[in-house]
C-alpha cells in the first residue's frame, strides 16, 4: 500500500525515485500484457516517490505491489478512449492520504490541483498486435500458435487496450514529450505517422521551418510534402520535438510483423492500387479520423510493437542517404539544388543524393511492407506522398 514515509525538509533531501529500482527498469507496467482484455497497472513494492504538498515534501512509498483495475482510478469519464494518452497520478485526498489517479489531463487530474498531484507515468490506449509471451514478440492466432491461421489468423488478432510497451514512468520514460510513444528495444517510437499538431509554416517551399509542430495522433492526416516538407523541414521539426528520424534497421525494428499491403484492399494498410490520397492515422479509424467499432478503413494496420500505417499510407523518410547514378547531367561540379541560402552540393549529377524511404505509398498495394524502401527520392525533394515517423531516446 502507498505510506506517507516521513516528512521532507527540502528537495534535496528527497530520495531516489524509485528507491530500489533501476534506471531505465519502469516501476509502472501492463499487469500481464498478453492477456489482452486485461487493462489492469502494476506499481512496484518499493517505489518511493516524493511529492510537495505546497508547504513541505514527501515521499510516499509503495509496501506491497498496486495492482489497479485502471478504468476504477480514471477521474472522468469511466471508460478509455481509442487514440488517447492517459496520464497517472500520486495524489494526495483527504487528510493529505496519497491516493493513485488515472486522467485524460496532461496537468493535473480533475479534483486536485498542481499542488497536491503529481505526474508519476502514463499510457497510450489503442491497439495492440497479440504476440508470443516468450519474449520474442512474435505475432500469433487467436489460438496462440505463432504466424498461426486458426480462429482469428495471425494478420487479423488486432484487440484494442492500454498499450503494453506505451507504458512510462519517472524511471523508464521517452527523453521527448511521451505522448503517442512506444519503446521499441532501448528507443521509444512513435506509434503514428508524424501529423500537425501546430500549422507548419515554411519560408518558401522546401526552405526553413518558420513555425509548426509535428505531433503522434490517431485520426490525423499525416504531413507530407503536401504541406510544402522536403527532408531537410521534417529534420528541423523533428529536433524542435527533440526526436529524430529512424535508420532504415531501426525502423524495420519498429515497424516488424505489420502484414504485407494489398492489392484490392486495405486491411493491413491503406495501399489499395486504386486508392488517390493519404488517409488518416489510426486502424479503425474513418474517414473523418473517428473511431469505429470493429471496422473502419484499415483495421489491422499495426506492427508486433505496435506502431500503426508502417505500411502504406504515405512513405517515412528515414536518416540515412545513399547515391543515386541516373538522371541529370554528369560531372562533378557545385551544384545549386538546396534551396535559396542553403548552400550547394558538390555532386556527380544533380540527383545524386538520395534519402531513404520506408513502408510505401497509399497505392503501392503488395508493394508495400515492413522492408519496403524507396531509394528514389532526394532530400530537397517536396513529396506529397511522403511523410515522416519520428522516435527519441529514453530518458
Amino acid at each position: 500500500m502507498l505510506k506517507v514515509f516521513k516528512d521532507l525538509v527540502d528537495e534535496a533531501t528527497v530520495a531516489t525515485v524509485p528507491e530500489s529500482i533501476a534506471h531505465h527498469t519502469s516501476f509502472i507496467s501492463k499487469r500481464d500484457p498478453f492477456l489482452y482484455a486485461a487493462d489492469r497497472i502494476i506499481i512496484a513494492d518499493g517505489a518511493s516517490i516524493p511529492i510537495y504538498d505546497g508547504n513541505a515534501w514527501r515521499q510516499i512509498v509503495n509496501r506491497g505491489t498496486l495492482d489497479l483495475n485502471a478504468v476504477s482510478f480514471l477521474d472522468t469519464g469511466g471508460q478509455f478512449n481509442v487514440g488517447w494518452d492517459y496520464y497517472i497520478y500520486l495524489c494526495l485526498g483527504e487528510n493529505n492520504d496519497p491516493e493513485i489517479v488515472i486522467s485524460a489531463n496532461a496537468t493535473y487530474p480533475y479534483g486536485f490541483t498542481v499542488q497536491n498531484s503529481r505526474k508519476i507515468g502514463g499510457f497510450h490506449y489503442g491497439h495492440i498486435r497479440h504476440v508470443s509471451d516468450d519474449g520474442k514478440w512474435i505475432p500469433v492466432d487467436s489460438a496462440g500458435t505463432k504466424r498461426g491461421g486458426t480462429g482469428t489468423i495471425w494478420q487479423r488478432n488486432v484487440s484494442v487496450g492500454i498499450i503494453p510497451n506505451s507504458v512510462w514512468d519517472l524511471r523508464n520514460r521517452p527523453a521527448c514529450a511521451p505522448e503517442g510513444m512506444v519503446k521499441v528495444g532501448n528507443k521509444w517510437v512513435d506509434i503514428y505517422i508524424s501529423s500537425a499538431a501546430e500549422a507548419i509554416v515554411m519560408e518558401g517551399s522546401g526552405l526553413s521551418v518558420v513555425s509548426g509542430k509535428l505531433q503522434s495522433k490517431y485520426g490525423q492526416l499525416p504531413v507530407t510534402g503536401t504541406e510544402g516538407l522536403n527532408w531537410y523541414g521534417f529534420s528541423e521539426l523533428a529536433s524542435l520535438a527533440g526526436k529524430w528520424m529512424m535508420t532504415y534497421s531501426e525502423w524495420i525494428a519498429a515497424a516488424r510483423d505489420n502484414p504485407q499491403g494489398e492489392d484490392g484492399a486495405d486491411n493491413y494498410g491503406w495501399t489499395k492500387t486504386t486508392n488517390t490520397a493519404r488517409q488518416r492515422t489510426g486502424c479503425n479509424v474513418d474517414a473523418g479520423g473517428n473511431f469505429v467499432e470493429g471496422g473502419g478503413l484499415k483495421p489491422f494496420a499495426v506492427s508486433a510493437f505496435n506502431i500503426v500505417d508502417a505500411v502504406g499510407n504515405v512513405y517515412e523518410w528515414l536518416d540515412e542517404q545513399t547515391y543515386r547514378e541516373d538522371g541529370g547531367a554528369a560531372g562533378w561540379a557545385w551544384r545549386d539544388i538546396l534551396g535559396t541560402g542553403k548552400g550547394q552540393a558538390y555532386l556527380y549529377k544533380d540527383t545524386a543524393l538520395v534519402s531513404l524511404k520506408a513502408g510505401g505509398n497509399w497505392y503501392d498495394g503488395v508493394c508495400a511492407g515492413t522492408r519496403a524502401v524507396n531509394a528514389s527520392g532526394y532530400p530537397w525533394n517536396v513529396a506529397a506522398l511522403t511523410g515522416v515517423r519520428l522516435a527519441c531516446d529514453a530518458a
